[in-house]
């Protein structure tokens, strides 16, 4: 169920604001070495947080940085079950640190991947944009969040990228070659939900994962939460 979704400018994001002001400071090199600062696994928390912290995990390349083509990008985080529910936030900005999209979501009923869907004319082309997912223990006290955070940019679309591809699978490995990697993890989350049973999608996940070194960090092909089941 979606709780808020919001794209506006001049939002105040209280996580953003009181936790991650230091964190995501634009490195003069990170550019030229194709790194980006950012957190993929949740780490340590305050306060008695009942998520598992190593659970929070944001499904993104080792450098931070998701590459997209599509107009309406999905990122996807994993999340764990917990006994009581409990809400999760993304929140999207320019370099500049300016808000642009913001949606909080519930959690908790099952350990499973869910996917946040960047709306149409958010992007631009060549942009980069850091992002933000938190998972909330204590909704009155921001500090105790579970954060994840990282980076996307999207870029003109190259329609010689999986031109020859004669399946699904093949384009999630044409996105891969590519560096799409946005992309790539969409489409096989996508497939996934589609047919969570067949091996072969199943298969691809396990790959996905190791090309991306989270295979320590999901160690189970985790229920799809597409954005469109969501509302």
């Amino acid at each position: 169920m979606t709780l808020t979704s919001t794209k506006r400018v001049g939002l105040a994001l209280p996580i953003s604001s009181l936790l991650l002001a230091s964190t995501m400071v634009w490195p003069a090199a990170a550019q030229d070495q194709n790194e980006f600062p950012g957190r993929r696994v949740g780490g340590g928390t305050r306060g008695g947080c009942v998520i598992n912290a190593a659970a929070v995990v944001a499904l993104n390349p080792d450098n931070n940085l998701g590459v997209t083509q599509r107009e309406e990008p999905t990122l996807y985080f994993a999340v764990p079950a917990t006994v009581d529910p409990y809400q999760v936030t993304f929140y999207l900005e320019t370099e500049a640190a300016e808000p642009i999209y913001e949606t909080t979501l519930e959690a908790g009923g099952k350990a499973e991947l869910i996917g946040i869907q960047i709306p149409a004319d958010t992007l631009a082309v060549g942009e980069y944009y850091p992002w933000y997912f938190s998972a909330n223990c204590d909704e009155t006290n921001p500090a105790t969040a579970i954060v994840v955070n990282g980076w996307l940019q999207q870029t003109e679309v190259d329609t010689e990228v999986g031109a020859d591809a004669d399946s699904q699978l093949e384009q999630v490995q044409a996105y891969q070659a590519a560096g799409l990697w946005s992309d790539a993890i969409a489409l096989t989350a996508e497939l996934l939900a589609a047919n969570p049973d067949c091996e072969e999608y199943q298969a691809q996940w396990l790959a996905l994962l190791e090309s991306l070194e989270l295979d320590q960090a999901i160690d189970e092909t985790l229920s799809v939460r597409l954005p469109d089941t969501q509302d």
